[in-house]
């Protein structure tokens, strides 16, 4: 088995495409994102015995599937059954957001921004990293790109990681999707949704960062303003790696 001691960018997990660390990224107070405490992962379903060894040893302790519940009842999280961490079941961007004919009327930037506004989880989600065991939270959706980026785009500036560096973690994820080339070439719509919806383009994310600066000011303000309770972030930051108390701005 791979080395699980070590800190890994991309995990190297046989059945999962895209299953990577939030940790390394520098921090505006000079220090970085503490390794081993945030993975972000693409659907988990095809997880082997081997992979789920290797995430125990890594230090994963909680489970958090932003799925909605269709999903999971046709690709259930193999983690779900595992006794050593704790799972939940979050639809992050909420069910109707999800909806395909509302999807063909937005840009993928715009849904992020409608997945911001609209989605009555982001509080609940914080709560639960906030409650959580101590070790690695590993959070994944469908892709790893859209619901998984958002809050990974969150976290990361919680964190007070730079904005370019948000960006090029948000850019890797088509990069990692190789099964996802396949309808890039081919043109064909995938999960009845525009191609473009497959890919993880800078701007997509751009639009939900800058919306998040220009309404809110920055990301701690806006969960502020979601109901997450300041004690709670405080803590959330120090999970991330970050000084209770330090700014934490999106710019």
């Amino acid at each position: 088995m791979k080395n699980a001691a070590l800190n890994w960018v991309r995990l190297p997990l046989e059945g999962v495409e895209n299953c990577r660390e939030l940790g390394g990224y520098s921090t505006e107070n000079g220090e970085q994102v503490k390794w081993h405490a945030f993975i972000r992962s693409s659907d988990m379903h095809n997880l082997t015995k081997d992979d789920s060894s290797f995430l125990e040893a890594y230090g994963v302790k909680t489970v958090i599937d932003l799925r909605g519940t269709d999903e999971v009842e046709e690709h259930p999280n193999p983690l779900a059954e595992a006794n050593f961490c704790d799972y939940h079941n979050i639809p992050f961007a909420g069910q109707p957001i999800l909806e395909a004919d509302a999807l063909k009327n937005l840009t993928m930037g715009d849904f992020y921004v409608k997945m911001l506004e609209e989605s009555p989880y982001v509080q609940v989600v914080f709560n639960i990293i906030d409650q959580a065991a101590d070790g690695g939270v590993l959070f994944h959706c469908v892709a790893g790109k859209d619901r998984t980026g958002v809050l990974a785009m969150l976290l990361l500036g919680l964190a007070g990681v730079e904005k370019k560096d948000i960006i090029s973690n948000y850019e890797v994820t088509y990069t990692n999707l190789e099964s996802f080339h396949q309808f890039d070439k081919g043109g064909t719509a995938l999960f009845e949704v525009p191609k473009e919806f497959l890919y993880s383009s800078r701007e997509y994310i751009i639009r939900a960062y800058d919306y998040l600066e220009e309404t809110y000011g920055n990301v701690e303000k806006y969960l502020l303003a979601k109901g997450v309770e300041q004690d709670a972030l405080d803590r959330v930051k120090g999970r991330l790696g970050q000084e209770t108390g330090a700014a934490s701005v999106v710019e």
